[in-house]
């Protein structure tokens, strides 16, 4: 389900300028450790930056919740 996770993350940055940290563990029911993990995901691979517990998309960010988006209008 990490894969879901990611999606909600990066689909529901994509409608602000960005949130903070807490927001998103807490919108996803997850404990610290969990978060700590997924948000190792989401910057090692370039999606999101974190800056004062604050995070924001990338680019490559933005494009993949771009075509999350557009998946899920298509449905």
């Amino acid at each position: 389900m990490e894969i879901a996770k990611i999606a909600a993350i990066v689909t529901t940055l994509s409608e602000t300028d960005g949130a903070p940290e807490s927001m998103l563990y807490i919108f996803l029911d997850m404990n610290m450790d969990e978060w700590q993990t997924m948000r190792h995901l989401l910057v090692s691979n370039g999606l999101i930056t974190i800056k004062g517990n604050y995070a924001t998309l990338t680019d490559k960010g933005k494009q993949l919740a771009q075509k999350l988006n557009e998946a899920l209008e298509k449905n």
